[in-house]
Order: structure tokens, then C-alpha cells, then sequence
């Protein structure tokens, strides 16, 4: 090999701005939402007013971007490197140790303390229900485990390009939404009926814990929903780190962009004419699949927004500024914004204590602008911050060594 080519290969690759611009969008979306929703009065909550319907269309884009986003920069870091065994790529021991910490700061945060005092202050019984319920964080863990596992796979079988297994295995998950989604829907025509009193959440025979992960009372991300995007999400990280030394043509990003106008406008047709066969061979009931079309349409809008800042990054100077480390401090974000907002933890937040759908859409929006300025000195100043949280943890840490010693 001569030595241009020794110096074209082992030439840093140029990081990919707008996967970084993807992530701090996503984010900055959901911090907007979330205040924006629990602040807004019911009464401006009509799609007569164009602003609120362009509001809760652009909302409803949160969670798919969230995931998508959140499967195509785990699986672009893992596909790195995808020489050597299993275990041997870094990026397999981190997605572990994430699906950890995922899954405990979606419990943990779901905790009331002010609830559990109550309870034990007055000698009442402390309800769990609302502990066991599945939602973002708890999510995105599974959507992770998946990445894990196909990328597993992957390395087992040791043939072809590894999107196609992302691809097939996204799609599969997106089949059994279907007919998951089928199922709640009979449930819920059943308890319209006043056939039954409450849906039969499924798995019929497992606690509600476990339910929540599948469609029980509190499963409002369901990774039967989201992981397709997660995992979708993987198979376009696994394409961009394929083709990145393309990302730089014009032609990339209007790829994007046409497989986005396609799942957007196309999709309810093509699901129509699948179910016609399913049916006819006896595979689906009427309309299943047909289901997943708003999910799949999702899906083209995030394909489509990448294909955007595909051209943002190629075209503009964007620098790794506030904005890009945004993105990068997302799970801080999400824990932070849920324990004000919601009452995580402590069990009283901005909602209800001040606010509660009853407020005027400009103070709304408001609200929403001051905690996306606040969450964005948060992250100015992180690494700071971060310095007193270890410092607090290593004091309890060493509180707990000295007493356990003194009790020895």
C-alpha cells in the first residue's frame, strides 16, 4: 500500500453534524411538548385553530424522532468497528450497561416519595400501579437490547451487510404491532360495547409489571409500539457509517427525502393491497396491518428531517456549539425535566401545582421557551455540575463504607 493510500485510510473520519443536530432537535421537541401540553388549556385544544393543529401534528413527531434518532447513533457508533468477536467491540459492554441504567432511572424516577410518606405517615396502603408503568426510558432500554441482539445475530451468521438485518427485524416488529394494536382495539370497541367492564391487557396471565411492557394500564410506551423505531432507527445508522464517505453528495440526502415522500403519501396503499393478501391467505384478519400506517408515515417524517440537516450539515458551517451538546445530554435532560415538570421522585411537580391544561397558549409557549433556555444553561455548565453530583455520591459512598465498618 503506498503511502497516499496509508494516509487516506487512517485519516479521521469528519464527524456527521447533523446526527448530532438530529439528537439536540429531538430533545428540544420533547422539552417543548411536555411543557406546552401539561400548560395548555383544554380550551385552545381544537384543530379549528390552524396553531394548535401544526402544534400537535409537529408534537405527535416527538417519540418517533426520539427512538429513531436514539437506534441510529447507538448503531452508527456500534458498527465502528465490527471486526473481532461480540464482546470485543466496546460499544456491545456500553449498550449493556445502558439498557442498565435506562431501566433503573425509568423506575426510579416513576417513584413518589411524598405518596410513599403519606402512606406511612397515616398507615394507608401504597399503591404500585403507577411504578410498574412503561414508559420512555424503559423503552428505549428494550429498543437498545434489541440493537444488541440483531447486531448478535449478525455476527453469528457473518453475511451480509448488517442493515438488512436491522431492516428485517424492524419490519418484524412492526408486524406484530399490528396485530398488537389489533387486539387493543378489540378490547377497547368490547369496553365501548359494555361487553366488558376493562380491557383484558395481554400477556392475560402476567402481573401488571410485566404487562406494562406489552399493553396493560399503564403502557403508554409500549416497546411492542417503539422499538421499531429503535430499531429502524439502527438500520439507518448501520447504512450512514456503510456509505458515510458519501454523506458529503448531493444525492444522499435526496434519498432520504424520497423514501420519506414515499412512506408519507404511499404507505396506506401499499398496506392495503398486503392486507387483501394476508387476508386472502389467511394469515391476518381485515385491516391489520393497515393499522401501522400513521407509524410508518412517522417514520418517513424523521427519514425526511434527517434528509434536511443531511443538506443543513453539507451547506452550512454549523459548529459543535451549545446547540450540538445539547444533543449530547439528552438522558440528564429527560430525568431533570420529568422529576420539575411531572413530580418524579418527590411526587409533586409544576403539574398540578401550578399548572394543569388550564393556561392561555402564549403563556404556555412561554413556559416552554424559559425551560428550554434553562435546560440549556444546565448544559452549558454540565461537566460542573456533574463534578458536585460525584462528589455528593462519593461522600454517601463514604458515609456508608464508615458505618457498615463501625457496625463490624
Amino acid at each position: 500500500m503506498s503511502t497516499e493510500q496509508t494516509q487516506v485510510v487512517n485519516a479521521p473520519r469528519p464527524r456527521l453534524k447533523f446526527i448530532d443536530m438530529a439528537r439536540s432537535f429531538a430533545i428540544l421537541l420533547m422539552i417543548e411538548g411536555h411543557f406546552t401540553g401539561a400548560a395548555l388549556s383544554d380550551a385552545y385544544r381544537k384543530d379549528e385553530y390552524l396553531l394548535y393543529s401544526l402544534w400537535h401534528n409537529l408534537h405527535g413527531l416527538t417519540s418517533p424522532l426520539f427512538f429513531t434518532v436514539t437506534g441510529l447513533i447507538f448503531v452508527y457508533l456500534l458498527s465502528g468497528n465490527t471486526s473481532g468477536g461480540y464482546f470485543s467491540n466496546t460499544r456491545v459492554t456500553k449498550g449493556f450497561n445502558r439498557v442498565r441504567q435506562l431501566l433503573f432511572w425509568g423506575y426510579f424516577i416513576q417513584f413518589n416519595l411524598w405518596s410513599f410518606s403519606k402512606s406511612i405517615y397515616y398507615g394507608s396502603e401504597f399503591h404500585m400501579d403507577w411504578f410498574y408503568a412503561f414508559h420512555v426510558l424503559q423503552s428505549i432500554s428494550f429498543g437498545i437490547l434489541f440493537l444488541l441482539l440483531i447486531y448478535g445475530i449478525y455476527k453469528l451468521i457473518n453475511k451480509g451487510a448488517l442493515y438488512w438485518y436491522y431492516l428485517i427485524g424492524g419490519l418484524a416488529m412492526m408486524y406484530i404491532y399490528a396485530h398488537m394494536k389489533y387486539y387493543i382495539n378489540v378490547q377497547q370497541d368490547l369496553v365501548a360495547a359494555g361487553t366488558i367492564a376493562e380491557p383484558q391487557y395481554w400477556p392475560t396471565w402476567a402481573p401488571k409489571i410485566i404487562q406494562n411492557m406489552f399493553y396493560g394500564p399503564y403502557s403508554d410506551f409500549s416497546f411492542v409500539r417503539y422499538s421499531g423505531y429503535t430499531i429502524l432507527g439502527g438500520m439507518l445508522g448501520s447504512i450512514i457509517r456503510t456509505y458515510e464517505h458519501k454523506t458529503r453528495e448531493w444525492w444522499f440526502g435526496a434519498v432520504f427525502i424520497a423514501i420519506a415522500l414515499i412512506l408519507n403519501f404511499g404507505t396506506q396503499s401499499a398496506l392495503h393491497w398486503v392486507d387483501k393478501y394476508t387476508v386472502a391467505k389467511g394469515l391476518t384478519d381485515h385491516g391489520v396491518l393497515e393499522l401501522t400506517t400513521t407509524t410508518i408515515a412517522r417514520l418517513g417524517q424523521v427519514i425526511g428531517l434527517i434528509g434536511i440537516l443531511i443538506y443543513v450539515d453539507k451547506h452550512f458551517n454549523v459548529k459543535s456549539g451549545l446547540f450540538l451538546k445539547i444533543g449530547q445530554n439528552t438522558l440528564p435532560i429527560y430525568v431533570v425535566h420529568v422529576i420539575i415538570l411531572y413530580g418524579g421522585v418527590f411526587g409533586f411537580g409544576l403539574k398540578p401545582l401550578l399548572f394543569d391544561r388550564d393556561l392561555h397558549p402564549w403563556i404556555a409557549v412561554s413556559i416552554s421557551a424559559t425551560f428550554m433556555i434553562l435546560f440549556a444553561i444546565m448544559v452549558k455548565y454540565i461537566e460542573p455540575l456533574e463534578e458536585i453530583y460525584d462528589k455528593v455520591l462519593n461522600k454517601i459512598s463514604v458515609k456508608r463504607l464508615l458505618f457498615k465498618s463501625k457496625k463490624a
